[in-house]
């Protein structure tokens, strides 16, 4: 199958393919895959199941030698903040990629604002809601049921997990996670590099390099 035809996906992760396969065929109509491994896993049959209207390749050697056409759709399978950036380099390292042949996979029962400014790489799962002037960067995972507020910031390689609320002027840096059921509250910035426990209330800033949780939300690690 030509490149233009498949989603070509980078890194493998078999939890995390069973949903992207199927943002991408309700966003896009997209049911054939490509999925190259660039690192050691077990057998990715174990965990994933394709539905019979998928098809799927699955490639675990000689990708060294991939080079892929500037034609060609790529998506993370990864959701980890740091796996994503280390899948990213290591794909770029070898195969030259552009951000630009990343595609956002927008569930069609998410809601994103005509004003908000969309970066490249995004996943964006089902009742999801981006608000009036947010910025989000590229390779950005934000799973259902989560809000993102206006005028919010969202850097590259974050992951927002499920039923997160952010509220408005929230500025959260690059490679965070922030974890399920979190509450951020307006005007707060989170920095690189954290990450914000379960059901956390964040009422204040945290700084780069922070392990925080609690209500509310307190930094207990940092530099970790």
């Amino acid at each position: 199958m030509e490149d233009n035809k498949a989603l070509h996906v980078l890194g493998c992760v078999p939890m995390g393919l069973n949903i992207l396969f199927e943002i991408a065929e309700a966003a896009k109509g997209i049911n054939s895959f490509k999925v190259y491994k660039n690192m050691p896993t077990s057998d990715i049959y174990e965990a994933f199941k394709p539905q019979e209207n998928w098809k799927v390749e699955i490639y675990d050697q000689g990708i060294e030698d991939l080079v892929f056409t500037k034609q060609a759709f790529l998506a993370f399978s990864v959701v980890g903040v740091k796996s994503k950036e280390k899948v990213y380099k290591w794909f770029k390292k070898q195969t030259n990629i552009e951000k630009s042949q990343f595609v956002n996979l927008i569930h069609p029962m998410s809601y994103v604002s005509k004003s908000v400014q969309l970066n490249d790489g995004l996943q964006i799962e089902p009742q999801c809601t981006i608000a009036a002037c947010a910025k989000i960067g590229f390779g950005v995972n934000i799973k259902r049921n989560s809000s993102i507020g206006h005028h919010c910031q969202i850097d590259d390689f974050v992951t927002i997990n499920p039923g997160v609320t952010i509220s408005s002027y929230v500025k959260i840096g690059s490679n965070t996670m922030i974890g399920s059921g979190v509450t951020i509250k307006n005007n707060t910035t989170i920095g690189n590099n954290c990450i914000i426990g379960v059901g956390s209330v964040v009422v204040k800033d945290i700084p780069s390099n922070s392990i925080a949780y609690g209500n509310p939300c307190k930094v207990h690690k940092q530099n970790a």
